[in-house]
């Protein structure tokens, strides 16, 4: 048994964790990250083949900004001193997106960064779009600072104070109950243009139809007045950066640490235990996990509280990711590749793509990213690194039998890859150089998310990133255990994971803060 008194252990080193940790070093407290890798960072890490280095997940970072202070992720990296530390690659242009149906025709559009510069493109391919679209953006631009305003105000039950939110931020209360696709309606944005403009679901992972409309309104608002940007030496340098806060301010760092059990004794943690038997005692953990894995993996059955266990089986996993790598022996000019980010469906209905995704045969979405378009020197002159990523609405890869898992995988890169050709107009297929493919079973290996899922739990209308804010507190029924990265209220993605972990670090001093309080009240009495 580990005698060390730690303040509190860290389960998980992915984007999440690795910033509770970097967050409570930073603050002076005794912490320990335990990893079962031999690496940090979870989604946020790289792969090398051949001449290529793949990142493994990261498409851009929302929430970053070119000046100090500038979004949430900027200010947290700049409150850990590592902004600077980064080298950044700022992305060119919002996206391209190809759909083959949309109002009974196809589209071909390249949306920039820039609220003006987007409602000119946007009224460009669809005219008389114009007014329809700077009521959206002005209603964006009052919600987000409605949303920064409830992130600082102390709520109290008097006539005033409620008068006041209704008067200055009844837009807020107006959309909060409403999806994307019924406030795009009640707006009266054209159809192509809601088609053109709802192409980003895709990264929430959520049709339209149930994707809440502020989730989605703040973060391409956000997306589109900072612009996005990427590591240079790909999301594990982000992650190194992170673990040098936690080592450089004290923290401990763990490696191949699996942790096997959550230890509890009368309704508090206490401890975990390791694979290797080794137990570390602690009250107060926080976990970079899915709760269905804490729960059902890592806690006795008498130690998870009845309503965290009704709640999390209510849940649904998000979406199954899968990739497919390619390093290409020659360059973006010469293949004919200029956008960064490329969005191609089958339709721009995501109700209907939604469904498309439930099954292997019937998915042709796809994300495509060309990071030589943000950093031409990412990869050796001459050559391209292109990243093909699906996303899967249900476990179909589940139904793959073991003997047929290798074709599937083959199946998969060869459709991507024709899928892309087709749309774009591009021939890749005879410069592959490097080719690595991963399906949901591989993320499911590596990153230890159930099914493979890479957006935590859906964020579906009735558990949206509203409905969690306003229920967080009863998310936090297992004493001494809290949940961080995209399993918590902010949800799923890379910048929410991160966010998430401050959040849920700053969370944990409170506990802390509170249990000294009580232990001081039982010493003076």
């Amino acid at each position: 048994m580990s005698e060390k008194n730690y303040d509190i252990i860290v389960i998980g080193a992915g984007c999440g964790g690795l910033t509770a940790a970097a967050c409570a070093a930073k603050e002076g407290k005794k912490v320990l990250l335990l990893e079962r890798h031999n690496t940090p960072g979870g989604f946020a890490s790289s792969f090398i083949r051949g001449r290529f280095e793949f990142d493994v997940s990261l498409h851009q970072l929302c929430g970053f900004g070119n000046n100090a202070g500038s979004g949430e992720v900027r200010q947290i990296f700049d409150y850990l001193g590592i902004s600077e530390k980064i080298k950044w690659a700022e992305i060119p242009e919002a996206y391209r997106l190809i759909t083959k149906a949309s109002d009974g025709s196809p589209i071909d559009v390249i949306m920039p960064f820039g609220v003006e510069n987007y409602i000119e493109a946007m009224e460009k391919y669809v005219p008389g779009s114009k007014p329809s679209m700077i009521k959206l953006f002005n209603l964006a631009e009052e919600i987000v600072k409605s949303s920064e305003f409830f992130a600082e105000f102390e709520f109290k039950k008097s006539p005033s104070a409620l008068r006041r939110v209704l008067k200055e931020h009844g837009n807020f209360i107006r959309t909060a109950p409403y999806s994307v696709n019924k406030v795009l309606d009640a707006l009266k944005v054209p159809k192509k243009a809601q088609d053109i403009f709802t192409a980003y679901w895709l990264y929430l992972g959520v049709d339209c139809d149930r994707l809440s409309f502020i989730h989605y309104i703040s973060m391409v608002y956000t997306y589109l007045t900072l612009g996005a940007f990427t590591p240079k030496m790909r999301s594990h340098e982000m992650s190194m950066a992170l673990a040098g806060v936690i080592e450089d301010n004290g923290g401990e760092i763990r490696y191949n640490s699996h942790v096997s059990r959550i230890i509890f004794k009368d309704g508090q943690a206490s401890g975990v235990i390791l694979k290797s038997g080794e137990k570390i005692m602690c009250n107060h953990i926080i976990a970079n996990c899915s709760p269905t894995t804490a729960y059902g993996k890592m806690m006795k059955a008498k130690d998870v509280p009845e309503g965290a266990l009704k709640r999390t089986n209510a849940r649904s996993f998000g979406m199954r990711g899968a990739c497919v790598y390619l390093g290409l022996n020659r360059s973006p000019k010469d293949l004919g590749i200029t956008e960064h980010s490329y969005f191609i469906t089958d339709t721009a209905n995501s109700v209907n793509q939604f469904q498309l995704m439930k099954n292997i045969d019937t998915n042709n979405a796809q994300a495509a990213v060309c990071l030589n378009i943000a950093d031409p020197n990412c990869s050796p002159a001459g050559t391209t690194i292109l990243c093909l990523t699906t996303l899967y609405s249900d476990n179909c890869w589940a139904n793959i039998n073991p003997e047929n898992y290798f074709d599937e995988k083959d199946m998969l890169a060869a459709r991507l890859i024709a899928n892309f050709e087709s749309a774009t107009g591009i021939t890749i297929h005879n410069s592959i150089e490097e080719l690595e493919v991963a399906t949901p079973v591989t993320f499911a290996r590596y990153t230890y998310t159930p099914q493979g899922t890479v957006y935590g739990y859906y964020g579906d209308d009735w558990d949206g990133i509203i409905p969690r804010i306003m229920t967080e507190a009863t998310d936090c029924d297992t004493k001494g255990l809290r949940f961080c990265g995209g399993w918590g209220p902010q949800l799923s993605g890379i910048s929410s994971a991160i966010a998430s972990g401050r959040n849920t670090a700053f969370a944990t001093f409170d506990d802390l803060e509170n249990e000294k309080n009580k232990e001081e009240k039982a010493d003076e009495k």
